[in-house]
């Protein structure tokens, strides 16, 4: 066997399952039902390195810097917004890691016709591949006429994914009075209720905030209330403020994984503040994060 070419061909595929784990990684952080997804190509990606172990052929850190590269450059794409995430990133993305899945399969089904390497454990691989490609088209044909149809809009977008030692269910009570903002939320200055009753959707707060070293009044709403989480829906004259915060079951048993979105629409000459707003709005998400860990419970 020519080991300079089957180092080369493995070293170029490596490269590619890089980059490929590291957009399951993006995927997963907006879509965190696809968890799966991300953990299943990254484990791909170790099984490929121990196939290359092997048969001594040594990984090249230059070539997997080149595909992690590849993913970060990737982001970069046009997808008709100047700042955040379109309906139609969800779309670009899922066909990217499709296309990576198809090519997995392809070294797949290579390794098994040289003979050199486990039968059994490659048919396994293969067969994960082809379970990954029908998730991946469940989800790329699901969105793609939500993305096609949807109007267009403008904006910033904050996207935080991170796991707190509280279960769900806690998580989700906690978060849906919008009045504890002041307790989580670094620029909220008071929350306070409008209406009276248990909180439901149709639930409304009066939001006294700082941004950008001003103070600005939002009147939200509990707009959605199910088992996938809550959202927020914050207006004024200038801007709409939409909070997503899904939540789901961490990794260990009494933990919570939250995916928080937050989408800020702004109105008439504010949109020309959006790229400073954006800066703005990516220091919030970080502090919010910091302060929903503290509330919630670090995961030790």
């Amino acid at each position: 066997m020519n080991t300079e070419l089957l180092g080369i061909y493995l070293n170029d595929h490596l490269a590619g399952a890089t980059a490929s784990a590291e957009l399951a990684r993006r995927i997963s952080r907006t879509h965190p039902e696809l968890r799966v997804l991300a953990d299943d190509v990254e484990a791909d990606r170790k099984e490929l390195l121990d196939f290359m172990r092997e048969v001594g052929v040594e990984s090249r850190p230059h070539k997997e810097a080149l595909g992690w590269l590849a993913e970060k450059a990737g982001r970069l794409k046009l997808n008709g917004r100047l700042l955040g995430r379109s309906p139609l990133s969800d779309v670009l993305e899922l066909e990217g890691i499709r296309v990576a899945i198809e090519s997995k399969s392809a070294l797949w089904r290579t390794l098994r016709r040289l003979g050199s390497f486990d039968e059994t454990r490659l048919e396994r691989l293969a067969t994960r591949a082809e379970g990954q490609a029908e998730l991946v088209d469940q989800y790329r044909l699901r969105l793609a006429p939500q993305t096609f149809n949807s109007p267009t809009v403008s904006g910033v977008d904050v996207e935080r994914t991170f796991t707190v030692a509280s279960s769900p269910e806690g998580v989700a009570e906690y978060l849906r009075d919008f009045s504890r903002a002041e307790q989580w939320d670094p620029g909220t200055v008071s929350c306070t209720r409008l209406d009276d009753g248990p909180v439901e959707v149709g639930s409304r707060w009066r939001n006294v905030s700082t941004f950008l070293g001003r103070k600005t009044e939002l009147v939200y709403e509990l707009t959605r209330d199910d088992a996938k989480g809550l959202q927020f829906v914050g207006r004024n004259d200038t801007a709409t403020s939409t909070d997503d915060i899904s939540i789901s079951a961490g990794p260990e048993p009494g933990t919570a994984r939250i995916a928080y979105h937050a989408h800020v629409e702004f109105n008439g000459l504010a949109k020309y503040g959006a790229p400073v707003a954006k800066l703005a709005l990516e220091k919030l998400g970080n502090d919010t994060e910091k302060n929903l860990v503290r509330v919630l419970g670090p995961v030790s």
